[in-house]
């Protein structure tokens, strides 16, 4: 009807995230993209457990050694990808680590190994690439699925945080 409007616009869809629409030809900073948001927690408990431990439902994850475990108060209901068990990155403790067994409704176990950590401590499930960060596009491939699902399936009940403004890149920290 209106050629003349024909191919001006664009919908940037999961771009507006700061991901990558094709991550197996580019990834978002070869697209000059930023992650527009970050899920981290606080770790809930920090506690030393012998070696053969079981960890979580069915005991999928068993210590091979003395270890410490952290509990991290997200799960399923607030979005964890539930089939990333044994595989979700989540950078604890100065380390990207997967979580130790199942995603539960509301926590993960991570298995911190000797690594000095506390409760109170932060930990990340994905953000910034750049700074160290686990992805939402590494939660993808840990789940199976794609990043845009990740980010859009985030629960109301985490709180979110509005860091910055849009003119300095702000972020929404969940």
């Amino acid at each position: 009807m209106l050629p003349e409007t024909h191919f001006d616009l664009v919908r940037p869809g999961l771009a507006v995230y700061g991901l990558s629409p094709v991550p197996d030809l580019a990834g978002p900073s070869e697209l000059g993209l930023r992650p527009a948001m970050r899920v981290s927690a606080r770790l809930a408990l920090v506690k030393r457990v012998p070696a053969g431990h079981g960890v979580s439902y069915g005991h999928e994850y068993v210590t091979e050694r003395e270890t410490s475990l952290g509990l991290l108060p997200l799960g399923y209901a607030d979005g964890v990808p539930r089939h990333a068990g044994g595989t979700g990155p989540v950078l604890a403790a100065g380390r990207v680590r997967p979580v130790a067994g199942r995603v539960c409704m509301d926590q993960v176990v991570l298995d911190l190994g000797d690594d000095p950590a506390r409760a109170g401590d932060e930990a990340v499930l994905f953000g910034d690439a750049a700074a160290g960060e686990p992805t939402a596009q590494e939660w993808a491939e840990a789940a199976g699925t794609i990043s845009y699902e990740v980010v859009t399936r985030i629960a109301p009940r985490l709180p979110r945080t509005y860091i910055g403004d849009s003119a300095a890149g702000g972020q929404l920290r969940r």
